[in-house]
């Protein structure tokens, strides 16, 4: 017969890793809506891309900044305070806001709506998997990180050499590689709740620090998607 406390200890767990995803997805949601809001206002009242054609310095800065937000949250998750990590988040999510405007103007109004409605089917659905299957995700961390760079790095020689078919070739790929993301960060953000994550401050790390893997998933999926399938305004 099965000790009551062991089974209270067990429903215990269970609750602490719901309200551990609950926040995962709080902040990720978080950082959706700061991220369209910021590209819907821009798109609506500047020209953002001819702002960056004038200043081609500004769209490295850009870039920096964003790198710098996600290698410091990544990095420095563990020596900066819950406060710290929310608004680097913020600003990273922000920032993105400011490329996504460019999305906004380069792509038609129905493209841009049908890669995040087909973003948040692949992502719904690699997530739900990531989360159901008792399959171990965690070999697939190094293929998927080596696909990664090779992909963050074609997208580099694509900006310089430009060509539809290789973009389409890179949006393909970037649908793959993001879709297996999803899964193996939603099955490692599944095993931290369930391992507990220790005190308030460090839970909302932690959950700030899972957003960021499936906001980062998310987007490029949505980006991978409109290479493929967006329409340009002209």
């Amino acid at each position: 017969m099965s000790s009551p406390f062991a089974y209270q200890a067990t429903a215990t767990d269970a609750v602490a890793e719901r309200t551990y995803l609950r926040q995962v997805f709080a902040w990720m949601l978080l950082g959706l809506a700061l991220t369209t809001g910021v590209a819907g206002y821009l798109a609506g009242t500047t020209n953002v891309t001819q702002y960056f054609l004038d200043h081609s310095g500004a769209f490295w800065i850009l870039f920096i900044a964003q790198i710098g937000a996600v290698f410091a949250l990544s990095f420095l998750i563990t020596r900066i305070s819950a406060n710290t990590a929310a608004l680097l988040f913020c600003i990273y999510a922000g920032l993105t806001g400011i490329t996504f405007a460019i999305l906004f103007e380069v792509y038609t109004t129905g493209s841009v709506v049908a890669a995040f409605g087909g973003a948040t089917g692949v992502f719904g659905g690699m997530a739900a998997y990531g989360y159901v299957t008792k399959r171990d995700l965690s070999g697939l961390g190094g293929i998927l990180f080596g696909a990664l760079i090779g992909l963050i790095v074609a997208s580099i020689v694509y900006a310089f050499v430009g060509g539809s078919a290789f973009n389409f070739i890179i949006g393909v790929f970037g649908v793959i590689i993001f879709a297996g993301l999803t899964a193996y960060d939603m099955q490692k953000i599944k095993k931290i709740g369930a391992q507990g994550v220790g005190d308030a401050d460090t839970t909302q790390k932690l959950a700030i620090f899972g957003a960021l893997a499936l906001y980062l998933d998310f987007i490029n999926l949505v980006i991978s998607l409109l290479r493929i399938f967006g329409g340009s305004r002209n």
